[in-house]
């Protein structure tokens, strides 16, 4: 069995949140990732937390140094060392130089996840680009990057060939997306830039996501599971 984990949402009915995390549980995550909402996700961290034994890692936005550095140190303070720190849709500077004041400020206590964008990312023009920033944050001490979701796999080919001399590969997590609907689907496509075949839209309703998805996959150890929520997203492809 490869390794699993799990993004999450935070969600104002808690009791049906540690519901969902007592269902996920079952299928033995390494961690489960919680995202950031309009409001500081701390309390419903804390919440998730205290209610599972499984590794939280929580999201943090760039939004300010300050701000972050607050934040890092009331979760060390409820044991939690792993954060995924990221740009954030609103935010207008690379996480990058972010990223490298928390490590000189944390050292090695904690570790970093980072995203990672196989197609296009808002500051980054093009591929080669968006490949220096993951070289220039593993250099800086990255521990783990976790894609956004794609289905075009010449891309991520690609990507791993240019990145493989630099190891980053090693530390290197597929975002799987649920199964949705083809106009959910493209919504998302839309609002993420994401390419997806023809074939695949024309066809979607009558091939197999998951053997698409799991077999073109199956070089990588670890899969990151983006669930919205939904237990049925979460079976779709782990039954």
């Amino acid at each position: 069995m490869k390794n699993i984990s799990f993004e999450i949402f935070p969600n104002k009915n808690i009791k049906e949140s540690i519901k969902f995390v007592k269902i996920i549980e079952k299928k033995k995550p390494v961690f489960i990732s919680i995202t950031c909402s309009k409001i500081n996700n701390f309390d419903f961290v804390k919440t998730i937390k205290n209610n599972t034994n499984i590794k939280i890692i929580p999201h943090i936005i760039c939004d300010n140094l300050y701000n972050i550095v607050l934040k890092i140190i009331n979760f060390i303070k409820i044991k939690i060392f792993n954060f995924i720190i990221i740009t954030g849709d609103n935010i207008s500077n690379n996480s990058f130089l972010t990223i490298k004041k928390i490590r000189f400020l944390f050292g090695h206590i904690i570790k970093i996840f980072s995203g990672s964008y196989l197609e296009e990312h808002k500051l980054s023009s093009n591929i080669n680009k968006e490949i220096l920033f993951i070289y220039k944050k593993k250099k800086i001490g990255i521990n783990l990057f976790l894609t956004q979701f794609f289905y075009n796999f010449n891309i991520i080919n690609y990507y791993l060939n240019k990145i493989k001399k630099t190891y980053i590969n090693k530390n290197f997590i597929p975002g799987i997306f649920p199964k949705k609907n083809i106009k959910e689907i493209l919504l998302f496509i839309n609002k993420c830039k994401i390419e997806i075949p023809i074939w695949i839209i024309k066809n979607y309703d009558f091939i197999n996501i998951k053997n698409y998805l799991l077999k073109n996959l199956n070089i990588f150890k670890h899969f990151h599971f983006y669930t919205f929520n939904k237990i049925n997203f979460v079976d779709y492809y782990l039954k």
